[in-house]
């Protein structure tokens, strides 16, 4: 079968994935993607494609690769947009596309200072491409202050999420089966307030691997998707590769940059160490 073409703009958040991997692989805090094998019990080589998975064996690796093809063909630009959406079933699309919204919220709450969806502080930066509050409202007057702001959150997070649908369906990340019905379950799911991975609530990244079978590329998956869509800085995605490389060449020319960026792995890694440095030292038997 040929191989995949270069069809669409490579994501920063690949890149930055990728930094951040090297430096897991090389404090062999990785694992096998296929066996979760531990880096520090057996050596580890890198997929030589997306450079974001480790393998064991060439057999793991084999294994996996039906897994792994769509996202590898994904962080690459190769291929269909929708090809990675396209791999999985209705149901789990619908809640890719939710997740992938809400891990965008929160790393934009924690990381960017570019709160929106359920983090909107009233005030709408401008150069965004996401929803806007719609001014005064005549219920925040007493005695109905908390209801009116439980109110206005609710209503400028379900805007927000259906503007990030509109820009999904722009970008052609989603599979050919679209279509109105689905967006309309999409929204349904994502505003239902007794789900707990709706969007009025905060996601929890370390659950992630679980939710979705163990894989440990999922959490970089949601994010490309979303970048895919709204772009690195929230200004809209690119057309082309040129702002991938001068963010590459940026970075590679800022050892400082590239450390802010992975710091809560260089956190985790030193901590890991901590406790655990004499039993990875030891050499497996």
């Amino acid at each position: 079968m040929a191989t995949p073409t270069k069809t669409f703009p490579i994501c920063g958040v690949a890149y930055v994935g990728q930094i951040e991997h090297e430096y897991m692989h090389g404090k062999k805090l990785s694992v096998c993607a296929n066996c979760l094998a531990l880096g520090f019990q057996k050596p580890l080589r890198r997929c030589q494609g997306c450079l974001l998975v480790d393998y064991c064996s060439k057999e793991c690796q084999k294994a996996h690769w039906r897994k792994h093809k769509s996202f590898c063909n994904m962080v690459q630009g190769k291929g269909d947009p929708n090809a990675y959406l396209s791999s999985y079933t209705h149901d789990e699309v619908l809640r890719l596309v939710i997740d992938a919204y809400r891990l965008r919220v929160e790393t934009d709450h924690l990381s960017r200072d570019e709160d929106h969806g359920i983090y909107y502080p009233g005030k709408p930066i401008d150069g965004l491409v996401w929803a806007k509050g719609d001014g005064e409202h005549h219920f925040l007057k007493p005695p109905n202050i908390l209801l009116g702001l439980l109110l206005i959150l609710c209503t400028i997070a379900s805007d927000d999420f259906q503007r990030f649908l509109d820009l999904a369906e722009d970008s052609k990340i989603l599979p050919k089966w679209w279509t109105f019905e689905d967006r309309m379950q999409c929204l349904s799911l994502a505003i239902d307030k007794n789900d707990p991975e709706s969007i009025f609530r905060p996601i929890n990244q370390t659950e992630l691997p679980q939710r979705y079978e163990g894989d440990m590329a999922i959490r970089l998956a949601l994010a490309i998707l979303a970048e895919m869509c709204v772009g690195y800085d929230g200004k809209g995605p690119a057309k082309d590769d040129t702002w991938f490389q001068e963010f590459q060449e940026f970075l590679d020319l800022h050892p400082e940059e590239r450390a802010r960026l992975i710091r809560g792995s260089i956190e985790m890694v030193d901590s890991v160490l901590k406790e655990h440095g004499e039993e990875f030292a030891q050499k497996p038997n």
